[in-house]
């Protein structure tokens, strides 16, 4: 496979890990954010980091492109594919480091974050069973999206199965189109449930967290990467640049107009999810188009996506230090205390467990030819 194919088909894609590096500064903005407390006269770039919790839904779209695009890819459907061989590879990926940072945060290994130690052999078992997604995600509430995304790990491959078995266009649509609107329906019947207004505690447990609530994003990833599979999806830098600025300018723009989790209503609660998958998938499709086109300056893109994942688990426990550390010595200097504890907390967790587990996954995949890897899904 030629080079330019292989970044368009998902792999070494500087332009996705623009993608993945614009979903990490916003969730890492997010937390920075209301870890400072500021709740009234926000301005434009305060706005922004208060609701870059979309920077999840944005990781949950590039998931389920990449995740559909490796199973299109290793045969699914034929005898050449190995569901445990999967699963093995998804779980070198992902595990090793989020042990890791659940053991680190057992041991106190971050000042100043505590965890409540009521019932924590029970909480810490229905973590590992990666249910905190239906649990309270307690240890770290990062860690919730972590349980979604092990779900659709399972479900995935079902999933794509079903929808090659269909020949026509108008039968894959139609089972793509049900998975989108599924959790729509759910959380509106939910929402008719509810006494309003909810506050965001109830919404994130209701509404955000469950597996059956959030999977809209994974959906619109999964249908991008079957579309492209099909032979309709070339890639073109001039439309995919296109369709990245302007996805990034209504995102940005959408997100500096007010503060999302306000004020908690129906639209909030139950449409608000659709409009945020549909432009990360815009992103996620701009930056697939490109595939294949030069980018500009790459290397920091592509160190900040590699880093991604280790940096989503142990931003959040830091923070404390960060904030003790500026309130004794001005608290202008949260930002980059902040960001550089987390960054060299995320390399080291990288160099020690993430990347020798990568290397492992990589022999694994080359030794058994179901495909190149892909870069950091």
């Amino acid at each position: 496979m030629s080079g330019s194919n292989t970044a368009a088909n998902g792999r070494n894609n500087s332009w996705l890990d623009l993608v993945r590096a614009m979903a990490i500064i916003l969730v890492l903005l997010r937390h920075g954010e209301r870890a400072l407390g500021h709740e009234a006269d926000l301005g434009p770039l305060q706005t922004i980091s208060i609701n870059g919790w979309t920077g999840v839904d944005i990781f949950f779209v590039l998931s389920g492109y990449l995740i559909a695009s490796h199973l299109l890819r290793a045969g699914l459907g034929t005898g050449h594919f190995s569901f445990g061989r999967y699963l093995v590879m998804r779980a070198l990926r992902i595990v090793p480091a989020y042990l890791a940072v659940i053991g680190l945060i057992l041991f106190g290994a971050f000042p100043l974050y505590t965890i409540d130690e009521n019932q924590l052999l029970l909480r810490v078992g229905y973590h590992l069973l990666f249910l905190q997604d239906y649990l309270p995600s307690n240890i770290n509430v990062v860690f919730w999206s972590l349980g979604v995304e092990e779900k659709f790990y399972l479900l995935a491959p079902v999933l794509i199965f079903v929808v090659l078995r269909w020949r026509s266009t108008t039968g894959k649509a139609t089972i793509l189109a049900s998975c989108f609107l599924l959790p729509v329906l759910l959380r509106f019947e939910a929402y008719a449930r509810v006494e309003a207004p909810i506050d965001y505690t109830q919404f994130f447990r209701v509404f955000r967290s469950p597996f059956h609530m959030t999977v809209e994003g994974l959906v619109v990833g999964v249908t991008i990467a079957v579309v492209q599979a099909s032979g309709h999806l070339r890639p073109s830098g001039s439309r995919g640049m296109v369709i990245l600025v302007a996805s990034t300018v209504l995102l940005l723009g959408w997100m500096s107009s007010h503060d999302f989790m306000a004020e908690i209503d129906m639209t909030d609660a139950v449409w608000q999810p659709v409009a945020v998958a549909i432009i990360a998938g815009g992103l996620t499709l701009g930056a697939v188009l490109l595939g294949g086109t030069s980018m500009p300056a790459h290397r920091p893109v592509n160190m900040l996506a590699r880093l991604s994942y280790c940096l989503y688990l142990v931003h959040l426990p830091l923070i404390p230090t960060a904030v003790a550390i500026a309130t004794s010595k001005g608290m202008w200097l949260f930002w980059p205390i902040y960001l550089a504890l987390s960054l060299g907390a995320a390399v080291l967790l990288h160099v020690a467990v993430e990347k020798p587990f990568l290397l492992w996954k990589d022999r694994i995949a080359t030794r058994q030819t179901i495909g190149a890897p892909i870069s950091a899904a």
